[in-house]
């Protein structure tokens, strides 16, 4: 009886002790992640706004999203992943998601009416600090400002924009993602 009750005390408490932790600590996440999953989406949905606000001036901060088909260049590569269209009709602002060196690299483009690119922000991505991060910065992407064409979906292929040396990864990403929006762009006949 000593036998059994020392198999219960050595073996059989410490695991009946370990799964109610367990589930007491899934509760408590599950729990967390219900109140905060709302709080944040309403602050990512924020930030996108502010970015395409930002993005595209003239469109005053009013956009509706495109609910048609979205370009896709390469499948679970490079591809578009929304596509807000000003009210007004002065533009729309296209978000991609493309292979980076770091992972995914995400990307809004502003594209006015014209077709001419207005701006570009990178949104989120992984690169290394200081090396690939260095084809994500206002004054990089800026070369972008005002091509409404790419000559080609390789950057080393395009003379109308420059890599970043030492990062050509990181700039063909960002590159392909802009060539993506433009594509989107051309895919929708322009701005309606």
């Amino acid at each position: 009886m000593e036998n059994k009750n020392n198999t219960f005390k050595e073996y059989i408490s410490p695991i009946l002790v370990l799964v109610i932790i367990c589930f007491v600590v899934t509760f408590a996440l599950a729990f967390t992640y219900g109140i905060t999953a709302p709080i944040i989406e309403a602050n990512a949905a924020k930030a996108a706004g502010e970015a395409r606000t930002e993005l595209l001036e003239t469109a005053e901060g009013k956009f509706e999203e495109y609910t048609g088909d979205l370009f896709v260049q390469e499948e679970g590569k490079v591809y578009v992943e929304d596509c807000y269209v000003a009210t007004n009709g002065t533009g729309m602002v296209i978000t991609v998601t493309s292979g980076s060196y770091g992972g995914p690299l995400k990307a809004m483009i502003g594209i006015d009416k014209d077709g001419a690119i207005t701006a570009v922000k990178v949104t989120e991505q992984t690169d290394t600090p200081g090396v690939g991060s260095k084809a994500h910065t206002p004054n990089y992407l800026s070369q972008y400002n005002g091509l409404a064409e790419l000559q080609a979906y390789e950057i080393k292929k395009d003379t109308s924009v420059s890599a970043v040396t030492g990062a050509t990864v990181s700039s063909s990403a960002v590159h392909k993602g802009i060539y993506c929006a433009v594509e989107q762009f051309k895919a929708m006949g322009g701005v309606k």
